[in-house]
């Protein structure tokens, strides 16, 4: 009975025991692994080509359209509007010399009455002055003698005769100015014109200095663009291409504008320079079709100037840092310090550091160290940049291009819109 109950209760502890001691001596000899040199596979990367070539110089920004000529129509003769053409309203197009509204006319053709009047009378007078002046010449001469000069002028009557042509003269410049007066009862348009404003009704009193029209001048409007002080050397006056587009209009037309002149005066506040372009027949009244340029709207203008010379350019996505690009060279990688000019959409447009032709990483990547190998990606599956036609497109202010090539006419070919611009403008390659 006694060894039945130490036997019990010796094998579990025995199995007890030995299970740590088994534990123990696997904690002890457990196994290790050596860890061997692991090569990380080399990255793959995107490239682009870096081209050379004559790069226009494209400048777009938004600038607001003014007219050329605004007058305010003041009268020059005072009295009473009689009669006003009131199927002119805001907005109208008039022709030069329009008759727009008339001055009561009763009292100037009374005063070009009494004008005339007057000159009648004056010359009657010179008449009967030249008759005295014959005759005492005649009697002058009867006597025989000689007087001096002062003396014979008196009594040939000189002084008399002169003080009467100058009466008639006067009366002369009087009937003049009492054609003028009555000539001017009659409101005209001074040029082909918009109206902007009318203040007057039939039967108010109007003098010089009351405003009646207001006009804009409809045969040119001008536009004013603010654009970076540091690009007014790259921008040529010959040669130079401008495109308007209203901010109406669809995003596939445009008109053609004229390069005027560089404004040199800064900016107080952005000191920005301006640019002045014009727009011919902005309300298409000689070419009915054509998209009408409204007066104070925010317009889109590109300016395209000859390149000077030949740079390169590579997309923003290979400049790294702002100063480096890192250039693919037999599957490796070289960091090439360069020197960027401006940025042109999505292209930087450099001064120094490349010739053209080099492959540029375009994929952005942690760590790069000089003489790091790469895989290029495939040409099929590369969503590469810069590797698209010379043309720089157009510019907006987060440096988005929109595709400008291929476009002619004045409706352009694809229908694609210009990216938007911001205020100072941009500048593409050159």
């Amino acid at each position: 009975m006694a060894k039945s109950l130490n036997w019990n209760f010796a094998l579990p502890v025995g199995l007890l025991v030995g299970a740590v001691l088994v534990s123990s001596w696997f904690l002890r000899e457990k196994p290790t692994m050596s860890r061997g040199a692991v090569a990380s596979p080399a990255p793959t990367v995107d490239v682009a080509v870096a081209e050379r070539a004559r790069f226009p110089v494209t400048v777009e920004a938004l600038g607001r359209v003014q007219a050329r000529e605004m007058v305010e129509l003041q009268p020059q003769v005072e009295g009473r509007i009689d009669w006003l053409d009131y199927d002119l309203g805001q907005g109208s197009t008039l022709e030069g010399n329009q008759l727009l509204a008339r001055i009561e006319t009763e009292p100037y053709q009374l005063a070009l009455q009494t004008a005339r009047s007057t000159l009648a009378e004056r010359r009657a007078e010179l008449q009967q002055e030249q008759g005295q002046r014959q005759v005492a010449r005649e009697e002058y001469e009867l006597l025989g003698s000689s007087l001096p000069e002062a003396d014979r002028a008196l009594v040939l009557r000189e002084p008399q005769l002169a003080a009467a042509r100058a009466r008639v003269d006067a009366a002369e410049a009087q009937l003049r100015l009492a054609e003028r007066d009555l000539r001017l009862t009659e409101i005209r348009a001074p040029f082909n014109a918009l109206l902007v404003r009318r203040s007057v009704d039939v039967g108010d009193r109007v003098a010089p200095g009351t405003v009646l029209y207001e006009l804009a001048g409809a045969d040119r409007f001008h536009i004013e663009v603010e654009v970076p002080a540091s690009q007014l050397t790259r921008l040529r006056s010959e040669g130079v291409d401008v495109r308007v587009q209203g901010s109406q209009w669809p995003a596939n037309y445009f008109r053609e504008g004229r390069f005027v002149r560089l404004i040199p005066v800064l900016e107080e506040q952005g000191r920005l320079a301006r640019i002045l372009v014009e727009v011919q027949d902005p309300l298409s009244i000689e070419n009915p079709g054509e998209p009408q340029l409204l007066l104070n709207d925010l317009a889109r203008v590109r300016v395209v100037s000859p390149a000077s010379r030949e740079r390169v350019r590579v997309p923003i996505a290979a400049v790294q840092d702002g100063d480096t690009v890192w250039v693919v060279e037999e599957g490796r990688i070289r960091i090439q310090p360069v020197e960027v000019a401006y940025l042109s959409g999505n292209f930087a447009v450099l001064d120094a550091g490349l010739g053209g032709g080099e492959a540029l990483v375009t994929t952005r990547l942690n760590t790069v160290t000089d003489g790091m190998k790469v895989r290029v990606k495939p040409s099929g599956a590369s969503g590469r940049q810069g590797d698209g036609p010379a043309d720089p497109g157009l510019i907006n202010g987060n440096g988005a291009r929109s595709e400008a090539s291929g476009r002619s006419g004045r409706r352009e070919g694809r229908g694609v819109a210009p990216a938007g611009p911001v205020r100072g403008g941009a500048c593409a390659g050159e």
